[in-house]
């Protein structure tokens, strides 16, 4: 039954995983122009997890990005993904520290996008950087660690 069950948790995030790799795909079909001006409708994430791989994975190819769209492209889909999670519905006493993360993430890479369309694709790299130093700021909230849980902080 253990079996069953752990091959069928696997089966599940694969799907999600390739479906949201779909969404990804279809996101990235479009010019860049729609995907700026038509407000996409965001619905909250159902599976957190691998919404944050996914957003890992913008995040590495937008750093990586030799071009200044290609690193628009990376962003806006990061930006698309940081709005599902924001829409999900963390414990009521994680929610506001979470909230206030993703808002600082959203931020940032509103700020890089600005740079983009500046034309400085080094500084917008540089600032895209700190989007990294937030994500581990926020992750150990997320998961204290044994002698923060002992002695508070």
């Amino acid at each position: 039954m253990k079996l069953l069950l752990s091959r069928f948790k696997k089966l599940t995030l694969l799907l999600s995983v390739f479906s949201l790799g779909c969404l990804s795909l279809a996101l990235h079909a479009q010019p860049l122009e729609e995907q700026v001006s038509a407000p996409a409708v965001v619905e909250a994430t159902t599976d957190v997890e691998a919404t944050m791989k996914l957003m890992a994975l913008y995040y590495k190819k937008a750093l990586t990005a030799v071009d200044i769209s290609q690193m628009q492209n990376e962003i806006n889909a990061l930006q698309h993904e940081v709005a599902s999670v924001q829409q999900y519905q963390f414990p009521s006493e994680k929610q506001p520290v979470f909230q206030k993360g993703l808002m600082e993430v959203q931020q940032q890479l509103t700020l890089v996008q600005q740079t983009l369309s500046t034309g400085d694709l080094a500084l917008a790299k540089q600032q895209l950087a700190q989007v990294d130093h937030l994500k581990k700021q926020y992750h150990k909230k997320r998961s204290p660690s044994f002698w923060q849980l002992l002695f508070g902080g």
